[in-house]
């Protein structure tokens, strides 16, 4: 096997486990519910959903680590014949990723404790709950606009017309799902799940690239 399609494999299969774990984080997110407003209720509800809110910082953890070879691969796939695009696109996930990463950190001072110490304050509480959702807002954007100029450079290439019209959809449904405060748990949790979706139809194609 060349050194070209390990890289393919490798990138293919973290783009698939990446969008399964997005996935899982969404699940998870839908059976915690949204946080609260008031910080002594945010921290009741931290309280209450403690193992379900720590498996989804487990999961988004995992899920951005993921994100590192599958921008790799995806860039080299598409470089060839859309380079400005590939740049692009790979390059906001490049930028999602440590944002994310950041982000994942902050909610785990909400569930995990450090040296024994737990958030107790409500307006530290308050403090956590409006960075992390803020920066998932910002985060969905970006990828919004990184799944439309890659699914642009995926039209004439090896992965296809049709996974390039899914990611136009899942483009549509990254933006919407950017506003979960106005638009309710269901229609976000299905916004998760198209973004999970075409994550694993392009780690699929991705992985069997010569």
């Amino acid at each position: 096997m060349s050194q070209e399609k390990r890289l393919y494999a490798l990138g293919g299969w973290a783009l698939i486990s990446s969008g399964l774990l997005f996935l899982s984080r969404a699940f998870l997110e839908f059976m915690a519910g949204p946080p609260p407003t008031d910080g002594a209720e945010i921290i009741a509800w931290v309280k209450s959903h403690t193992l379900v809110l720590s498996l989804a910082n487990e999961a988004l953890f995992f899920a951005v680590m993921s994100l590192v070879p599958a921008a790799v691969a995806l860039y080299s796939s598409l470089a060839g014949a859309h380079r400005t695009k590939a740049v692009l696109g790979c390059g906001i996930i490049g930028i999602v990723a440590p944002v994310l990463a950041m982000l994942d950190i902050v909610h785990g001072r909400l569930v995990f404790p450090v040296y024994g110490i737990r958030v107790a304050d409500p307006a530290v509480a308050e403090l956590i709950v409006a960075v992390f959702y803020g920066g998932l807002h910002a985060t969905d954007e970006l990828m919004a606009v990184a799944t439309l100029v890659l699914s642009l450079a995926m039209r004439r290439s090896a992965y296809g017309a049709p996974v390039a019209y899914f990611g136009f959809a899942t483009a549509v449904f990254d933006f919407v799902g950017a506003y979960p405060y106005l638009i309710g748990p269901i229609p976000t949790l299905v916004c998760h799940m198209v973004f999970a979706a075409w994550f694993v139809a392009v780690g699929w194609i991705l992985r069997r690239m010569e």
